[in-house]
């Protein structure tokens, strides 16, 4: 497809965590990009602040986990005291973090957390570092403009700071990650259909706590949902030793969160602009005049909502990320771990697209599996909702709203069922939660096993390059010629691996037992596993057809 030498690729409008990660991925795999945000300084605040482990091992792929591991804390247990403080010791809720020894398929068990203010400014260094770019605030996508089959977008952005001035200039491509209100979104027509929950509203804000008890715990006076006070500290003595712009080595910056179910939000909202007023709140809700506040750093009134579009973009534009994808309730840390989530699912495919690699319908798909996806989790966390905020007395005492299960840490999301997945190995029965592994039931067929072959598909300029080719053998290379004969023909730079302890095996095929043993014990033929550059699953088949029956579907 023609395009302009001096044309930028890919304009990503929002320079939030999905807007930054968009920008690294698409960078990595060697398109330009510009990336704006309208605001005319950095946003602060804590926000969504877990990071789930499925979006750590994205991270690595990524290149950035080193950083924001630096920059972030692990588990945070709930201190919960009475309202107001009778002195009493707190009762210890959500201190359930798992004693638990990394494996091969989990190498990180349990979310990090750090402040979103934090978060972005470690992807905002990450980007400058390795790739010289930077966000340019003050920027404001107004509106677009895309002729079904016309190779580029036409964007309008207006200056937010000087003069409200306008340009008018032309990407290949544009991603809306702006938010609330994206503009994106709104052009695109999506439908943008959910619930409100104005009973669940309260107050979200920042400040310094100058007298606090270490970052070790969170610290909630009454229960959430009722009349409740919340702190929990930014944990930043993790990023003040990576040298974090936005963290000094003692930090004092604190979430609050006040909810009062008998006082009216109108009233809650004149205290966002006045720190005295604010405070004394607090004062008057925990009973804890020995607190000692500095600045203010921000608040406002936040009231839950649950709601996703029904497509995720077409031709040259795409929506990513919360609120502009997706609303979700706060419960669960999903929503900015989904938007991570959802940059990876179009990247990689988009890449391949614009490098005339793959077909346009290729990004059809970005639709198809993130759709099924944010859907499971939003029933998921609204049922976290539930029990947390709107109807906490029956949730024994909001202790089961805290509790958090294995499905939160994303470990099993899936894109079975998707017209580019492909499993000749063990088709399943019906289509699968997108939130779940495949169930454990054992396969009615027992083919003989000797190989693995795991392919890494990349970006690049043709299959060759697009494509690494893996061979995991059980016991010993005895198939790895007859193999490398098969695939050198058109990919090269094969690599062989010995895999004594049968992790492969285990991790790739857990649904199918009866392959896991056969593989142990040295079978014949083999498995062929290909895995996308988002880090699942493509397809598993059973031979080289297979495999060249997937690429037919993913390459021109």
């Amino acid at each position: 497809m023609p395009k302009s030498a001096n044309r930028v690729n890919v304009l990503i409008a929002g320079a939030g965590p999905v807007g930054l990660v968009s920008a690294l991925l698409l960078l990595r795999n060697g398109l330009s990009v510009r990336i704006i945000a309208k605001e005319g300084e950095f946003r602060t605040g804590y926000r969504g602040p877990g990071i789930q482990p499925r979006t750590l091992e994205l991270y690595k792929f990524l290149g950035v986990l080193d950083d924001i591991w630096a920059a972030s804390g692990g588990h945070q247990p709930v201190h919960r005291y009475t309202l107001p403080d009778d002195g009493q010791p707190p009762l210890i809720m959500w201190n359930d973090e798992p004693p638990v020894t990394q494996t091969v398929d989990k190498p990180y068990f349990t979310a990090r957390h750090i402040g979103q203010v934090d978060h972005e400014a470690v992807l905002r260094n990450c980007l400058l570092k390795n790739y010289g770019v930077q966000v340019e605030l003050g920027l404001e996508l107004v509106k677009y403009e895309h002729s079904p089959g016309s190779d580029f977008v036409s964007a309008t952005i207006r200056n937010t700071i000087q003069d409200e001035t306008t340009e008018a200039t032309e990407f290949d491509w544009l991603i809306g990650a702006e938010g609330a209100h994206s503009v994106t979104r709104k052009q695109l027509g999506c439908t943008f259909l959910g619930e409100s929950y104005p009973q669940a509203g309260m107050l979200l804000g920042d400040i310094h706590l100058l007298n606090g008890w270490g970052d070790d715990h969170i610290k909630v006076w009454g229960e959430l949902g009722k009349k409740a006070v919340l702190f929990r500290p930014y944990r930043s003595a993790y990023s003040a030793q990576h040298s974090i712009p936005t963290q000094t080595l003692n930090d004092t910056r604190t979430q609050v969160v006040l909810s009062a179910s008998d006082l009216e939000l109108e009233r809650l909202a004149t205290l966002c602009n006045d720190r005295d007023a604010l405070v004394e709140e607090i004062y008057a809700l925990s009973g804890r005049r020995d607190l000692l506040f500095g600045d203010l750093i921000g608040a406002a009134i936040w009231k839950p909502n649950v709601r996703m579009v029904d497509k995720f973009g077409e031709g040259r534009v795409y929506i990513a990320g919360v609120d502009a994808a997706h609303v979700h309730s706060p419960t669960g840390g999903q929503g900015l771990n989904s938007g991570v989530h959802d940059a990876f699912n179009l990247a990689w495919k988009l890449s391949l697209v614009h490098k005339g690699l793959a077909p346009f319908s290729l990004l059809e798909s970005y639709t198809t599996e993130r759709v099924r996806v944010i859907s499971a989790m939003l029933n998921k966390t609204t049922a976290l909702l539930n029990q947390t905020l709107l109807r906490p007395s029956n949730a024994g005492g909001s202790h089961l709203g805290w509790t958090r299960g294995f499905e939160i840490r994303m470990f099993g999301i899936n894109y079975r069922g998707s017209p580019i997945v492909m499993d000749d190995v063990q088709p399943p029965a019906e289509v699968l939660d997108p939130y779940k592994m495949s169930p454990d039931e054992a396969c009615e067929r027992t083919p003989g096993l000797q190989e693995v072959l795991v392919f890494l598909q990349a970006h690049g300029r043709g299959k060759s390059e697009t494509v690494r080719a893996v061979i995991i053998h059980p016991q010993s290379p005895s198939g790895f010629k007859s193999v490398q004969e098969a695939l050198g023909k058109e990919l090269a730079g094969i690599d062989e691996v010995m895999d004594t302890e049968g992790h492969a095996c285990r991790v790739y095929l857990r649904a199918v037992p009866e392959f896991v043993s056969i593989f142990q014990e040295g079978g014949e033929g083999m498995v062929v596993v290909v895995v996308r550059p988002d880090g699942h699953v493509g397809t598993i088949a059973k031979d080289l057809e297979g495999v060249e029956k997937y690429f037919r579907m993913v390459f021109l």
